[in-house]
């Protein structure tokens, strides 16, 4: 295996995503939903393949990677909307793995194009599309962007 190593990863429980104080947050977001039945162990996986060289910077966490991506290609947003929505939106922060909710961006439009070309765009469709098939399996039925 190359640069990328998995994380023994254990899912952030919505308890522990860190709020400023007063800001209330809904348990029952399809977001929140959403990103506690993914599996993003099992994807990263997956990602590690992409990254065969132990050359170069470490690569970004999956979650904070394909978490952006699957936003991006389910609300069909450029990649500085995309981040703008993220930045904007505990409930799409808490979606790709923040531990807390933070005014910036987790990562560049830059560094975002680069991590879907290095993935490829249509391995990237495909494997959104499998997770909606899988929440489609485990009834959850959000009516994220492009399934309505």
């Amino acid at each position: 295996m190359g640069k990328y190593h998995v994380t023994n990863y254990e899912q952030l429980s919505f308890d522990d995503f860190n709020q400023p104080t007063g800001l209330p947050i809904n348990q029952n977001n399809r977001w929140v939903v959403r990103a506690d039945n993914m599996p993003w162990h099992d994807l990263e996986k997956q990602y590690a393949m992409v990254f065969k060289s132990k050359c170069g910077p470490k690569p970004l966490p999956f979650r904070l990677v394909f978490g952006a991506l699957m936003i991006q290609q389910l609300l069909e947003l450029t990649d500085e909307e995309t981040l703008e929505q993220i930045k904007e939106n505990p409930y799409l922060q808490y979606f790709v793995g923040q531990s807390g909710y933070v005014y910036e961006r987790p990562l560049s439009s830059s560094t975002l194009s680069r991590a879907r070309q290095r993935i490829g765009d249509a391995e990237v469709l495909a494997m959104v599309n499998e997770m909606e098939a899988l929440m489609a399996q485990k009834g959850i039925n959000s009516k994220i962007g492009r399934q309505h």
